[in-house]
């Protein structure tokens, strides 16, 4: 496998911040962090390219219906967390 360096400017400060910490939870270099980010990200986009979004969630649903959860059990414990740090919707630019 070849391998490729790159070099990224004009973050901002509050960025470069939270990489670091979020770096540093993760018991990673920032590089390897960013790193990380980056392969994930390339993954899922290559991943959305080839499968449909039920082919994405079945092993989740199926993995749900076997444990044996219910619907409300689920919202029980998704709800705090939306509610703690609400998620900013991504908007992405047109092409």
């Amino acid at each position: 496998m070849s391998t490729a360096s790159i070099q990224i400017s004009g973050l901002r400060r509050q960025t470069i911040m939270s990489l670091k910490s979020q770096a540093k939870a993760q018991g990673l270099s920032v590089e390897g962090y960013a790193k990380e980010i980056i392969e994930t990200e390339m993954s899922i986009s290559e991943m959305a390219r080839r499968k449909t979004i039920d082919e994405v969630f079945a092993p989740v649903q199926q993995q749900f219906r076997e444990s044996g959860m219910s619907e409300a059990d689920l919202d029980r414990l998704v709800y705090p967390a939306r509610h703690d740090r609400p998620v900013k919707p991504v908007r992405r630019k047109k092409r």
